[in-house]
């Protein structure tokens, strides 16, 4: 069907099953490498996906592809490719000899066990020996240079590598001890990880991506922060200078040192995950430590969709967690929940607590 600008548009219907001869001579052989094997990697022939051959020909290849015969339990996959090759007219081999081989295919010479007659074509197995391997290679080559072609691969091959070392994961030691969920979010996320400002943007949308939901920041949190015993002002003693040292009571109120971060609106069931205790608590402790870092405190704020806030029942609530009084019909969002210094350095504060 064409468009607005009357071109034709491509028919991307699942009944759209083109033949494997209508196929790019690289897009072919990408598909064939899903399976994990690849070409010019695997060090022997029968370890590949495929045998590569050469279609002979005099005149001038009309496309890549001229056969694909899938593989049988007696033979591999074979594809007989036209646009790369030592026969032909874009050969290096003598044109001549190219005649000879097409004479030697055009005469039935031996027959098969069932009789059937069939050509000889001991030459070109032999000239597809060693073109197999120019084939694979030549192919390798492109499959290399192109990022498309790795990252779509399960290893990810050099460009996986680039992303790690963006991340921070391209040594090792760096990373987690065993590939997790944080690791690969942190490759999609390789660009925004290797600049040197750290804003909010960068660690919500890190967040998000990971959990899976809404993440809101809000930044210059005050609280009140303790003073350690040996510095606090004492008449006569230390720490008495105006301006410079001196403080009223055993804390100081301060907003440069926490921030907070709101989860939500949450399903109960995703509420219930980021509680005390449960996996998913932890691989988010975790998120905000390697982004984060220990300089700031971090407190995390659960909210609660209004239409998920469950009724008060005997043995079911969790007090402080999931205990309300029967919501009016009226109330907003529970956002009561706040776990204070989820992640943090100083030590009175690493306990979490509501707030």
């Amino acid at each position: 069907m064409a468009n607005d600008a009357g071109q034709s548009q491509p028919d991307l219907s699942k009944d759209a099953n083109p033949l494997p001869t209508e196929f790019d001579f690289f897009e072919l052989l990408r598909r064939l490498e899903e399976g994990g094997r690849l070409f010019g990697q695997a060090g022997r022939p029968d370890r590949e996906p495929a045998r590569l051959g050469q279609h002979v020909r005099l005149g001038f290849a009309v496309q890549d592809v001229a056969s694909v015969e899938m593989a049988t339990d007696e033979a591999p996959a074979r594809v007989t490719v036209t646009n790369i090759g030592l026969l032909g007219p874009e050969g290096p081999m003598p044109l001549y000899l190219t005649r000879w081989v097409l004479d030697r295919l055009s005469q039935r010479w031996f027959a098969t066990a069932d009789m059937r007659e069939i050509s000889d074509t001991t030459f070109i197995d032999f000239v597809n020996v060693l073109q197999h391997r120019m084939i694979a290679l030549f192919y390798r080559a492109w499959a290399d240079a192109h990022p498309a072609v790795q990252v779509g691969r399960s290893g990810g091959g050099r460009i996986r590598a680039l992303r790690a070392a963006l991340a921070g994961l391209g040594l090792s030691g760096q990373g987690h001890k065993t590939p997790s969920l944080i690791d690969e979010t942190k490759l999609r996320h390789a660009p925004a990880l290797a600049h040197q400002i750290e804003g909010p943007e960068r660690l919500t949308r890190f967040l998000a991506d990971l959990l899976k939901v809404p993440v809101r920041l809000r930044e210059f949190v005050g609280s009140w922060n303790p003073i350690p015993a040996r510095l606090q002002s004492r008449l006569a003693d230390a720490h008495v200078r105006l301006g410079r040292s001196a403080t009223i009571g055993p804390r100081i109120f301060q907003r440069q040192q926490r921030i907070e971060l709101a989860l939500g609106p949450l399903t109960i069931s995703d509420y219930m995950a980021f509680l005390p205790g449960s996996e998913r608590r932890e691989t988010l402790k975790r998120a905000i430590g390697d982004l984060v870092g220990y300089g700031l405190d971090v407190d995390v704020r659960l909210v609660l969709k209004r239409d998920e806030v469950p009724s008060a029942r005997l043995g079911e609530a969790r007090v402080g967690h999931t205990a309300w009084v029967a919501p009016g019909k009226d109330r907003s969002d529970a956002d009561d929940l706040c776990m204070r210094t989820v992640n943090g350095w100083r030590p009175e504060l690493l306990e979490a607590a509501e707030c």
